[in-house]
Order: C-alpha cells, then structure tokens, then sequence
C-alpha cells in the first residue's frame, strides 16, 4: 500500500486574521481570531478523534506569528481524504463577528458603572448555549465619546461635546455556523427589545435563495410591503461547524435551523409577511430546477473554506441554491437549483471561474540513471515529513507526497513559490526532475488562448521547450497541461499566464450600442485595434440568454492578454465617451445609515427611495438584515449616484447627545415654561428639537437629545450653543470641551475662506500692537501695505488716462477727523475699515457721475474708452493732474526706501493710525505746493518705470 501525505495550513492566509483585543476597528466584518490556549486542546482531542476513526497519524503545529494551524496526515489514501475533509470541518477555528448597539437599550447605566441588563443577560445565556457560542458585551471607552458624525453631517469643530450615538458592542465568537446563528438570534433579540413582535417560518433550504429573487430583490419589496425585517440563515449552513440540529431541539423543534427564516416587525406586518414568503415558496417549488457539474474534490473543498463569501453572493446574485457535498468526501458532483435555465448556467459559469484561480502543480523525482542490478533512490518518511511542514508553512500552499511525486495545490504564486522551495533542496537536487502544472480555463477562452493555427502556443512551446496540452473536462472548463524539466518550465508558465485573457464587463444601454458600434463596425473596429482589446456587444436577445457577464446588468464584455491589461480602463472609457452623463459609468456608491433606520426606510419612506431611483436613474440595495451592516448601496451612473445619496440621506433622522453634569435643578430647569418656551423657539427656527433625558432625580446620567433631518444639521452647532448659553444663564454646570470658549459664536463665513487674504472678510490673526492691526500678511512693510492701497485701483494704466475721474481716488482733507475702529460685539476692533470718500471728492470741478456701479464694478480699459466716447466728457483738468502727480512722488520715495513721515509727526490733524491709507496728501501741509504740480513727460516715464519694476 502506498503511503499517501499531506501537509496543509487551515485557515490559509489569504483569510483575514484579527486581535480579539480590539474589534471597534473592523465593524460587522467576520474575522478569524488567534489560537488560545483551549484552542490547544481541542485541536488535541480533535486530533485524537480522527486517528481513532480512520487509522491515520495526524501531527499538527502553530502556524506562523501563531496564526491558524499546520496539519500533517499519513495513511491511505481514502483515509487521508476523509480525515483531511474531518479536520476541515471541525476544526476549531474561532470566526468573530460584532454587532453595534445603542448602549441604554442593553445596559442600566451607559456611563457610570454599565451593567447588563437582567432580561437581557437570561437571553444572551440562552441563544449562547443553544448555538455554541460565546456572546460578550464590550463597551470600549473609544465610544463613551464618539464624536464623528455620520454620513452627510458636516465635522467641524463645533461638534465637540455632542455624541452622535452611545454604543457598545455584542462580539460573538465561536465556530462555524454557530456565530451566523448567533447573530441572527441577537438581532431578533435586539428588535423584540425595541418593541417588535417576532415569528419564524420553515421553508426548505434550498428554496431560501429562489424565492429572495435576484440580488434579494422579491425579499426586498415584501420587507417594503409589510415594513419588517426578515432573517435568512447562511446558504452555506452546514458545511463547517459543529451539527447544531439537536442544540436547537429544544426551542425550535425537530426542524433543522437551516430551515428557519426569522420575520420581525408590527403584528398584524409580520403575520401579511409570513404569509407572502409561504405562497412565494409555494409557487417557486412548481418552477424548481437543477443541474449537475463536476469539480474536483480539493477545488471544492477550497470553495467551502475559502470563498464562501463569494459563493454566498453568486447565489444571492442569481437567485440560486448550490448544494456540496461533504468535506472529505472525495465526491466532485455539485447540484444547482434555480427557477430558470439562465440563472443555473450564469451560476455555473461563476463558480467555474472561481475554480480557475486555483493551481495544481505535480513534481516527479526521476532517478539519474537506471541500473537493473542497484535499488532505486527513494526518500525516508523523515525527511519528507519535516520537508513538507517547512514548505507548506513557509508557501500556504498544500503539499502532498506519494510515489516519489510532490504535488502542490494552492493559488498561482503559492503554488509557484512551492515548486521553487522544492527545487532548491539539497535531497532533491540528487534526482532529474519533471515538472507539470495544471491549469483550468473556460471553453470559451480555448480559442483566444490558442491564436491563430496555435500559434501562441507553438512559440511558447519552441522559446522554453516545454509541453503544453489542452484536455477537455467538463461542458464548461478544460485543462491546460504544462510540462517541462526544472526552471523552464517556470518560464513557460509566465508567458502563458501573459496570454491568459483579462477581461472587463460594464453596462451601456442598448440605445447606444448602434451608435458606438458605427456603420458596418467601423468605429469600435477602430477602438479596438487602437487599444488591442476584444469588445463584445449584446443585445436584448443575447443579453436575456446570458444574464450578464461579471454582474447581472453588464451587456459588454472587453477581453485582452493579460499582458495588455491595462488597455482595458482606455477602451472603456474611449467606449464611454459617446454614452450621455446620465447613462454611463455604472458604479456602487456606499453610504452608511444606522441599521435600525432601515425598517423604517423600507416601508414608510419607500415612495421617497422609489421617487430617487427614477430621477437619478439608479437603484438602491440595502443590506441583508442578517449581516447588521450599516452599509446601503446605491448602483447608478457615477455622474447620479452622489445626488441619490445625497437626497437619501435628507429622509434619514439624525439624533444626537449633549451629555451635561448630574444636577437637582435640571428636573425644576425642564419643567418650567422659560424652557418650553426655549425649545419651541429653536424648534421654529432651526427645525431641531432638543428634549431632556434625565431621570426625575437629577442625580443620575443627565443629557440633552437634539434631534432633526440630515438636511439641517448644519443647525445643530448653532442649537448646542444656544442651549448651552441658556443652562450658563440658570448656573448650570457643562463639561469641557475641546473647543475652547464654546459660548464664543464662530463666524463660520469667515473661517470658510481662512487662506485668503480678503480685506472684507473678519480673519482672526494676533495683533502686533496699536499700529499692526492691518488686513495685510504679518510680513508686510509699512511702505508694502502704503503701496498695495495706493496701487488698488481697478487699473493702474486707466487711472492715468481715464476719461473723467471714475478711477481716481482721494483722501479726505487734512482737516477732517482721524477715522475710528468699528466695534464688534465684545468691546474689540475688528480688522477692516470703514469705506473711505473716492480720491478727488473734496477737489474743485469734480463731477459725481450717477452711474456708481460702472464706476466700481469694471477695471478694464475697454469699458473706459467706450465710457469716453459714450458721455463724451471734456480731457482731464488740471486737478487731475495735480494728483496724478501726488501718486508719482509717493511712488518715488517708496523706490529710494525713505519711508514717509510718521502720521504721528505729521503737521495738521491727519490720522493718527499707521493702518490709514497712506497717501501723499495724509503727509504734506494744507495748501502745499505739491497739490499744483504739473504733469511733465519726466513724472510719466519715472512712474512707468516704477511700475515697471515693481511688477504692477
């Protein structure tokens, strides 16, 4: 007999691992958690089980970083096989999943000293002990203060001290099936505590997925129709884990509970649900069909294992039921049932394209020479024990020994890192070697891997002197072959994998596909020899007979070497650009809304959801209850999807907390007619309405719920803040926050533009002393602030040459007053100043023209000159000129870097600020000559140089 051994790593680690220590990081995902030390212990009696049944020597070790388990199995083959299928099964490999809860509906007290609950903690021990699990309540201080608001709520600052939802955690642990039961059992707990009523119904299980509907979209409408929550258990129940069948006898009967289906809701909505899955069971049991498909037995228990997730969404995707057979079993036949012939192929198709990623690679150990007359070389059973557990802990891939071959089976790169591990052996290198890896590939594909006349393969074949062969399977994949000697065959392998077709699948409307197809295939002829891609249209007809590519709407399938795969997203896109906005680019946009709004939204709101997927032309999927994810989908155009989220999230309630100080007289505070005269007043005028919660005492957890639509929680800062004034005003006690002065209102305007330097704007910057209290950078020179307002006309060139004076400023007269700070509401300046007088007001022969909003509203110097031709006005006078001149002689002492004098020695009652403008007449004495100097052509070249060189 020969002997047969394997060595393979459960979980691989291509499953993620995660720390019980920290679970907030990683909500409602399934997880699998680190061995402990009981773990050791039952994987001890486990494996004295297996060799006591079926005769096998099974030795395990600790995976690497202590994660998962490495097993190692000699014996017969048969045994082997079934004590590997055993092992896989009840391995106690601890998965974890947790479920958000509001902390006061499960806890006494959410903040000081949290205890369960009595109700509560009776129904945790009974739904833990009749699901082998263990179920724990933690409350992480991370979420005592969680102050990150959800989806479509702006996070600000201002929303330190308010809570957004007060949660714990329920973590479930425990194996297999028994965490998917437990959850279900949880939720329904949780909703039976929010006051739902809660019944069951026994559909058989392979009818759970047909009469769902596609993507659950029938189980969706009847959850919309009777406004309840319906709990389907896992498809896959069964497979891995212990047999729960006798654990849940005693509540649920002799049924099994992979038949029980879990409806809560309003009375009188959960018993019209009952009734409306039965006669939907009822009229797809009429309809049912199947169909047999072989795989072999190791891809199969790999899909078990390791792809369940992705089976579980085949079968919700295509409203189909697939039944394994047991691990370890050695049997390759499944079974698909399903109510139409497209949904069994499409389903079909799938799981053989799952089965494609997984590689088989054989190496046989061949002696140097042949010698009738000497004993063959073969190896010990020592030496290959301690070589498998070294290869497959180091690889992940599962290795196998019989017959002087090694077999590996695994992923590509697990597989591939295998074969080189063990070519690199010292015992190995004393032996030719002959190598193979066997590849599955679908029939369709046989033809594009082949070329034309074979002639990818052929150069394959005569660049690496390998071995490639085709053999057919089944009615859905065939095999590839590859055989070689050492590393060639390596090589081979790469440049077959660059041949491999990638391909991409999308959804463009049928109206299009004339359009971007063209006049006997010219256009797409052209996109698909710019980019190498193969492009394949289906029509209504076509697409009915298919289902879909990778998704249920996709009707276009591109496909290329996989050496050219990154032409793909070009051709789509080349592709994508003759389809309207509104139509194209198909995608799933997530937005995260608490579940217990679900129910709600599904039945009262659902003519709302129903008015949002027909203005925006997509369709939104919320969760299966069962998983108690947060997460809604909204499939649509990526031009669409944003504002369906956005008009979704308007019809979602928003609460939040404002924890406040145990206090006597918050009781008296509530029940006076000054804070229902409060309320009302920020109810009318913000939409949001703020309600006590507070036992009557005062003495315990005291807080302030605020309430009101996503679409006005831009209020909310305003209301806290209000409230938070109004409790100062009846001295009564707040916690800090981390705001600062939280009474202090923001001026939200201003600090939405905090990296521009507006002279309009209030900006808070520290003060430099009295005379630094300016709009400029705090860089700024006295002669770069004096210049910048000198120069802040519209146009520096239309000051010289405008017509009339609608760009010529002036200060007021040296006589007038120094002008004085505005204000604000605490006693303190603000930044800005008051508009000054146009330049040139007080001069003789000015005329104000009537038209001001021409006078402010343009710098350009088109509009000037039409301006001049329209009123027709008489050439500049000699005033004009006369303060032309007093920019000029500002200019040049700003350039010989003698900066004016200082307003405060200044002769006369000029201001006394450094802040004013400072313009030449702010400096001179009344009635000097400089008012009247004439313009010559000196002054204009020496101010165009000035500007010239100041870059102006």
């Amino acid at each position: 007999m020969d002997v047969y051994t394997s060595a393979f790593s459960y979980p691989r680690r291509s499953r993620s691992l995660h720390s019980p220590s920290s679970s907030l990081d990683l909500p409602n995902n399934e997880t699998i958690s680190e061995p402990t030390p009981s773990d050791h212990e039952s994987i001890q009696k486990l494996a004295m089980m297996v060799m006591g049944m079926h005769g096998c020597h099974v030795t395990y070790y600790l995976g690497e970083q202590g994660r998962g388990w490495n097993f190692h199995v000699t014996g017969a083959y048969q045994q082997v096989s079934l004590t590997r299928g055993l092992i896989l099964k009840e391995c106690p490999i601890k998965h974890r999943v947790s479920i958000k809860v509001v902390r006061s509906e499960i806890l006494d007290s959410p903040i000081n000293s949290p205890s369960i609950k009595a109700q509560v903690r009776l129904k945790l021990d009974e739904i833990a002990s009749q699901t082998l699990s263990h179920i724990a309540v933690v409350n992480s201080p991370n979420s005592l203060f969680n102050r990150t608001p959800p989806d479509g709520v702006s996070p600000n600052a201002g929303w330190s001290g308010l809570e957004t939802e007060r949660v714990c955690e329920l973590v479930i642990t425990g194996h297999g099936d028994s965490v998917d039961l437990a959850r279900v059992r949880l939720l329904v707990m949780l909703d039976e505590l929010n006051g739902l009523h809660s019944e069951t119904v026994e559909i058989e299980h392979k009818l759970h997925a047909i009469v769902a509907g596609k993507k659950r979209s029938a189980l969706q409408s009847i959850q919309e129709e009777t406004a309840t929550n319906i709990y389907m258990p896992s498809p896959l129940q069964g497979l891995v884990g212990p047999d729960l069948v006798n654990n849940a006898a005693s509540s649920l009967g002799p049924t099994r509970t992979s038949d029980i289906i879990w409806i809560t809701g309003e009375f009188f909505g959960v018993k019209r649900a009952k009734d409306m899955l039965l006669q939907a069971c009822l009229r797809k049991s009429k309809s049912v069909i199947s169909r047999d498909t072989a795989i072999l037995p190791r891809k199969l228990e790999w899909l078990v294992t390791e792809k369940s997730e992705d089976l579980k969404s085949i079968m919700s995707d295509n409203s189909t039921f697939i039944q394994f057979p047991a691990l370890g079993s050695s049997t390759s036949l499944i079974t698909v049932y399903g109510d139409t012939r497209v949904n069994i192929q499409r389903t079909v198709r799938s799981i053989m394209q799952l089965a494609c990623h997984y590689y088989i690679a054989s190496l046989w150990l061949l002696p140097m020479q042949f010698n009738v007359l000497l004993p063959a070389t073969t190896l010990n059973a020592a030496q290959v024990t301690s070589l498998l557990k070294q290869v497959s802990m180091s690889t992940g891939a599962e290795v196998v020994f019989k017959g002087m071959c090694f077999e590996m089976h695994g992923m590509e790169h697990e597989v591939r890192a295998a074969v080189s591990m063990v070519l690199e052996l010292d015992i190995i290198k004393a032996f030719h070697h002959e190598i193979r890896f066997q590849i599955e590939l679908a029939n369709e594909h046989r033809e594009f891997i082949s070329g034309k006349k074979n002639g990818k393969i052929n150069k394959i074949m005569q660049t690496t002197n390998v071995k490639i062969k085709f053999e057919t399977f089944n009615d859905h994949n065939f095999l590839i072959d590859i055989a070689g000697n050492d590393n060639a065959v390596l090589q081979g392998l790469s440049l077959l994998q660059e041949e491999l077709p990638a391909e991409i699948s999308f959804h463009v409307p049928e109206v299009y596909h004339k359009r971007i197809i063209g006049v006997g295939g010219r256009s797409i002829q052209r996109i698909m020899k710019k980019y190498g891609v193969y492009v394949k249209f289906s029509n209504a007809e076509e697409f009915a007979a298919l289902g879909g590519y990778n998704d249920n709407d996709d009707n276009v399938v591109a496909r290329t070497p996989a050496k050219n795969a990154n032409n793909l997203d070009n051709l789509k896109q080349a592709v994508m650009e003759l389809v309207n906005a509104k139509d194209k680019d198909f995608v799933n946009e997530t937005v995260s809304i608490p579940r217990r709004y679900h129910r709600s939204l599904l039945g009262d709101k659902s003519i709302f959801i129903h008015d949002i997927e027909a203005k925006t032309n997509s369709r939104v999927r919320f969760p299966d209850k069962e998983t108690a994810s947060d997460v809604v989908t909204i499939y649509g155009p990526e031009s669409q999807v944003q504002i369906a989220s956005t008009m979704l999230l308007e019809h979602v309630p928003f609460e939040a907390d404002l924890a406040v100080p145990p206090s006597l007289e918050l009781p008296r505070l509530y029940n006076s007619p000054e804070f229902n005269s409060f309320s009302e007043r920020i109810k009318r005028d913000f939409q949001v309405s703020i309600t006590p919660n507070f036992k009557s005492n005062g003495a315990d957890e005291c807080s302030f719920k605020f309430r009101c639509q996503r679409s006005n929680s831009d209020f909310l800062i305003t209301a806290r803040e209000m409230l938070e004034q109004f409790l100062h005003g009846h001295n009564i006690r707040l916690y800090p926050t981390t705001s600062g002065n939280s009474h202090k209102r923001a001026d939200s305007f201003a600090e939405a533009f905090p990296h521009f330097d507006s002279k309009v704007l209030s900006t808070t910057k520290p003060s430099r002393g009295a005379e630094s209290m300016d709009m400029g950078r705090p860089s700024e020179t006295i002669g770069e602030r004096r210049l910048r307002l000198a120069s802040s006309s519209p146009d520096v060139k239309a000051l010289f040459h405008a017509p009339t004076s609608q760009y010529v400023y002036s200060v007021e007269e040296p006589q007038e007053p120094a002008p004085t700070y505005i204000h604000g509401q605490h006693g303190q300046p603000f930044d800005f100043w008051p508009p000054l007088a146009p330049i040139g007001s007080g001069l003789p022969n000015r005329h104000k023209h009537a038209d001001d909003g021409f006078k402010r509203g343009s710098d350009s110097l088109l509009e000037a000159k039409v301006r001049e031709h329209i009123s027709n006005a008489k050439p500049r006078s000699m005033q004009n000129r006369a303060q032309s001149l007093d920019l000029t002689y500002s200019l040049s002492k700003i350039t010989e870097h003698h900066p004016p004098d200082s307003p405060t020695t200044s002769i006369g009652d000029s201001p006394t600020s450094a802040t004013a403008p400072s313009f030449p007449s702010v400096y001179d004495r009344p009635g000097s000559v400089k008012s009247s100097r004439v313009l010559n052509e000196e002054a204009i070249e020496e101010v165009s140089r000035v500007i010239s060189n100041l870059g102006l």
